[in-house]
């Protein structure tokens, strides 16, 4: 390594993360790069200077760069946004002559693993219904075909779900165990495909630091395999709540309900459009509408127990069969998982009791 590293989102999970592990372990010398200053808040303590740059305006983002060796791209937010914002990247890291450019994507590119040793460089599922996943892939596609022009060494990861403390892949299954709204799709068999969040900044770092041009696609995942029972039981267990409250819901496939419906609906384009224009009389009636749509969705039943509102992703998270293979990362690079399954966990239910949410009376806050 020649020469800073930027770290492109810096204010996001990852991103602070890396930016955490990369002052106390002294390891690299990096250039935070944010939007505006009030991402600089979590990582404030660490006394590293930040600069500003729009990810989406190449112009600005170029001065954010300057001087900079390798980019790492951990930009998250508005899925329409992910392809603009890749060019913008790849358009800066050229004009300031940066050697790599660091990619992070997601496994979710390809849908449901449903064969074993699925290839690195397999193409995504670009009519994937998950708007962020398609606009991945489209990412992806754009940064593909600049790769064999070598003026640029491109390296794309392909992690699985992101965790440890303060991801959201913890919180919420957690935030859900101990609301009694947690669920298992099927008997919980599915590919918990996770990457703990240190192990995967120890792998963005063996990638700055390679030596040679390794352009290409890689699959990242922790070493266990493990299942969506196994992760909830675990998470459960430290939580103090009991197994047996975990709902289950049929496997075989997706059953929306008014819930489900609402919570897609939200996610599109026109939702948005529309909230930041009504005025707050029609919001409000949506709402009461919306409320009473949800009511009627309840078991009649009096004393029935009401089911989990089984969300799209995660039903569809929790059928994946196979985890997709981390051989061709392990042979580049070679192993960076130094986090095991129990100590990530462990981790991970210290920040969760840190924020309060624990079953158990008498928990540490």
């Amino acid at each position: 390594m020649s020469g800073p590293v930027a770290i492109v989102g810096a204010g996001g999970f990852v991103g602070t993360r890396m930016l955490e592990m990369a002052v106390l372990e002294g390891c690299m010398d990096v250039v935070p790069v944010v939007r505006s200053f009030r991402s600089v808040a979590r990582a404030a303590n660490l006394g590293v200077p930040h600069r500003l740059g729009d990810a989406a305006s190449p112009a600005s983002l170029e001065q954010a760069l300057a001087g900079c060796d390798a980019v790492v791209n951990l930009t998250s937010g508005d899925p329409a946004e992910i392809l603009r914002t890749t060019q913008s990247i790849y358009a800066a890291a050229r004009a300031v002559r940066a050697r790599l450019l660091v990619h992070l994507s997601s496994a979710t590119v390809h849908g449901q693993v449903e064969q074993p040793g699925l290839a690195d460089d397999a193409p995504p599922l670009l009519d994937h219904w998950m708007s962020y996943a398609r606009e991945k892939g489209h990412a992806e596609n754009f940064l593909r075909e600049r790769m064999a022009d070598g003026r640029l060494t491109i390296v794309v990861l392909r992690p699985g779900l992101i965790w440890g403390p303060r991801s959201p892949w913890v919180l919420r299954p957690a935030a859900e165990l101990v609301s009694g709204t947690a669920y298992l799709v099927g008997s919980g068999e599915g590919i918990c495909n996770l990457m703990y969040v240190d192990n995967l900044v120890r792998s963005i770092a063996a990638v700055v630091g390679h030596p040679a041009n390794a352009t290409g696609f890689y699959h990242l995942a922790d070493d266990e395999t493990t299942t969506w029972r196994e992760y909830y039981a675990a998470l459960a267990a430290g939580l103090g709540v009991d197994v047996a409250t975990i709902h289950r819901v049929p496997g075989d496939r997706y059953r929306a309900g008014v819930r489900g419906l609402v919570e897609e609906l939200k996610k599109l384009p026109p939702y948005r459009w529309l909230k930041d224009r009504l005025p707050p009389e029609a919001k409000a009636a949506i709402k009461l509408r919306l409320r009473l749509a949800l009511e009627r969705d309840r078991p009649a039943q009096r004393g029935a127990s009401a089911g989990p509102a089984v969300a799209r992703d995660m039903w569809h998270l929790q059928t994946t069969r196979y985890p997709p293979p981390t051989g061709r990362y392990r042979a580049t690079f070679s192993l960076q998982n130094a986090t095991s399954f129990a100590a990530g966990l462990a981790a991970s239910l210290a920040w969760l009791r840190f924020i309060g949410l624990d079953e158990r009376d008498g928990a540490p806050g």
